[in-house]
């Protein structure tokens, strides 16, 4: 008989997976590239606009909404329009690692 899915992939704890589809599959971060993207154009202000707006049209099914909700979004581009690039890139860098923070089991209280 197979072996179930999870148990193939128990020798490659780095690899972070995701339900998708009916199947257990290598998670895809098209939206962590793109926020390191933003991240590193914080020079470029339309793009990082560009790339904010396409992530706000990713679905996040844990938070139920956007992969970047529409706060975040304006608070980021109020800073670049503010030129506080060190603000902008506080709040993205924040939203990134509560983003990563999605796939981590949950750590068991003692």
């Amino acid at each position: 008989m197979n072996e179930p899915v999870a148990a193939k992939d128990d020798d490659r704890p780095d690899e972070r997976l995701v339900f998708r589809r009916g199947r257990l599959r290598k998670r895809e971060d098209d939206e962590v590239r793109m926020m390191r993207e933003a991240l590193a154009s914080l020079d470029d202000v339309p793009r990082v606009k560009r790339i904010l707006v396409e992530l706000s049209r990713f679905y996040n099914p844990v938070a139920d909404g956007p992969v970047v909700d529409h706060e975040t979004r304006h608070a980021v581009i109020a800073c670049l329009e503010a030129a506080d690039l060190a603000g902008a890139r506080a709040l993205l860098e924040a939203h990134l690692t509560r983003y990563l923070k999605i796939d981590e089991p949950p750590v068991p209280s003692a």
